[in-house]
């Protein structure tokens, strides 16, 4: 199992259960929350219906999960009329939450094709590791490309996987495939909650790194911060007219505020990259506690953190609710209907 960080943990205590909460009362649309740097000549265009439909296949990522636990492998599907070219696991120590066929693996993300697109989308936190034995480790360099800063280990380590299971060489591999065939001129790269942690970390590496693909366009939901003013500007440098991302946020979602956001703490200090787009659904919570005031003392922030959530703990679940994340976009479309069926996997 992979080792994560303190405030990994604490963001998978939140998710996993319900403790989380918080506001966020940027309203500026395509205006980054904490971010730097300064915006590129051209600004690209949000597509709403894009956004609906890459939030449906993060909620086939979450789907896949269930699929392979009830089912085993040869269960795990896409939906009409798209193909599943590749799915991806990550290692699972808890045979509860893995694969019926494999006690040892669950989904983790997904590569699926239609038309002249490839599609990648990662899921979110389902399950909890109780692995932390490695908490003190905070930020650690951004590799994929130069210069690329310090982003949380915890999100890279999911990632790039472990040994037995090696994600980002897995989707490399499948993606160069595809690629080479000549059939494909788009990417697109997708998740919510962690899955969107983790989509936001590939978007540089494969932004810069897949040379043979005409357009790598990102949208995630619910990410929290990802690294330092160095990863966000090498992010945004990777950013160009045929290299584009999104973040969309719920204005009432902890999670996007997490960690805590312009801290100048030794290998802990986040920024969010460009491109936030916001919605707005749920309770509007108090604002989260002046963590400036703590002299970097990351227990106490930490604390605070929990205490936050577990005083706000009504109501607060819904804040970040994917299957909410969906039918919100969905109602804001072109087609509300024939949208909200296509929420998979929340009927239940």
């Amino acid at each position: 199992m992979r080792r994560t960080n303190l405030f990994l943990v604490i963001f998978l205590v939140v998710v996993s259960f319900g403790i989380a909460g918080g506001c966020n009362n940027n309203n500026n649309g395509n205006n980054d929350d904490g971010g730097v740097g300064d915006p590129g000549p051209q600004e690209p265009q949000y597509d709403l219906e894009l956004a609906i439909e890459l939030m449906e296949l993060s909620l086939v990522a979450y789907n896949q999960r269930v699929q392979c636990i009830m089912g085993g492998k040869s269960a795990i599907t896409v939906p009409s009329p798209y193909t599943l070219e590749e799915v991806i696991f990550e290692s699972e120590s808890d045979a509860k939450n893995a694969c019926m066929d494999d006690s040892t693996v669950v989904p983790f993300a997904f590569i699926a094709t239609m038309d002249d697109n490839i599609y990648l989308s990662f899921r979110g936190t389902e399950t909890f590791s109780d692995d932390v034995s490695d908490f003190a480790a905070l930020q650690v360099p951004y590799n994929f490309i130069p210069n690329g800063g310090k982003i949380s280990l915890g999100f890279l380590a999911s990632y790039q996987g472990d040994e037995t299971n090696p994600i980002q060489s897995t989707i490399i591999n499948k993606l160069d495939e595809l690629i080479m065939t000549g059939n494909f001129t788009n990417l697109y790269i997708t998740g919510h909650s962690l899955g969107a942690a983790v989509a936001g970390v590939a978007f540089p590496d494969l932004a810069q790194n897949l040379g043979m693909i005409d357009n790598v366009t990102m949208y995630n939901f619910a990410s929290p911060v990802l690294g330092d003013s160095d990863f966000v500007s090498a992010y945004e440098a990777t950013e160009s007219e045929n290299r584009i991302s999104f973040r969309v946020v719920n204005t009432n979602d902890l999670v996007p505020m997490l960690p805590p956001i312009g801290l100048d703490c030794t290998n802990f200090s986040y920024f969010h990259v460009d491109g936030e787009e916001t919605i707005t659904f749920g309770t509007q919570l108090p604002a989260l506690p002046d963590f400036s005031q703590d002299n970097c003392n990351l227990i106490t922030i930490a604390a605070q953190i929990v205490l936050y959530g577990v005083v706000n703990k009504d109501g607060i679940g819904e804040n970040h609710d994917h299957c909410t994340y969906f039918s919100t976009l969905c109602a804001m479309g072109s087609d509300p209907s024939g949208c909200s069926d296509r929420a998979i996997g929340c009927d239940n």
